[in-house]
């Protein structure tokens, strides 16, 4: 790899610490079409159906440019960020494959330690308990204002894929503690709905 290649990577990345735009969209170019095959290459048929290359992809990249932002990173050459991102992908792929293969019982699990989620899903669940649990959900929803539903919607999307809270927040671009909130009151959206006359 030739001094010119390598001054070109040191470069780009000083650019990306100091928050440049540009210089993460010329990383994310480069990059993000081999990341994606590799993604996917270690993703399980199952998890697969789930999730494609691209969205883990896109979940290195938010990882890759924050801790980057940080000065995490001492990258002076492009085999040194290939293999930073590689590695920061196969971690995304093995993280993707855990949350998934947990199933719904994890779902539970959360619901009961966090209070989020009334207790609705079976071991072995089935259509009806689904459809409960999606009553519950669009009930709890429909008190919030209709302009914050979008991301409340996807902030349960997210617990319910076994995100953790730091996780949930780097999806969202937001703080924790700002998820924590979000959690609470959605903590006592569910409550509310659960004895809601009618429901």
């Amino acid at each position: 790899m030739s001094q010119e290649t390598n001054f070109f990577a040191g470069h780009l990345i000083s650019r990306v610490r100091a928050g440049d735009e540009a210089a993460a969209d010329a990383v994310f170019a480069k990059y993000a079409e081999q990341l994606a095959r590799l993604a996917e290459q270690n993703l399980s048929q199952r998890v697969a159906r789930r999730v494609d290359g691209a969205d883990v992809v896109q979940s290195v990249f938010r990882t890759f440019f924050v801790r980057a932002e940080r000065g995490e990173f001492q990258i002076s050459s492009s085999a040194e960020l290939w293999k930073l991102l590689v590695q920061i992908t196969l971690n995304k792929a093995r993280q993707q494959g855990r949350r998934h293969s947990a199933g719904l019982r994890d779902v539970r699990r959360e619901a009961d330690q966090s209070g989020l989620l009334p207790a609705l899903v079976d071991d072995q669940p089935g259509p009806e308990d689904a459809a409960i649990l999606n009553d519950v959900i669009e009930q709890a929803l429909r008190k919030l204002p209709a302009t914050q539903q979008p991301h409340y919607r996807k902030l349960i999307e997210l617990k319910l894929a076994d995100y953790s809270n730091d996780e949930i927040a780097e999806q969202l671009g937001i703080v924790r503690r700002t998820v924590e909130r979000m959690l609470k009151r959605l903590e006592g959206s569910f409550d509310s709905s659960a004895v809601e006359p009618g429901s």
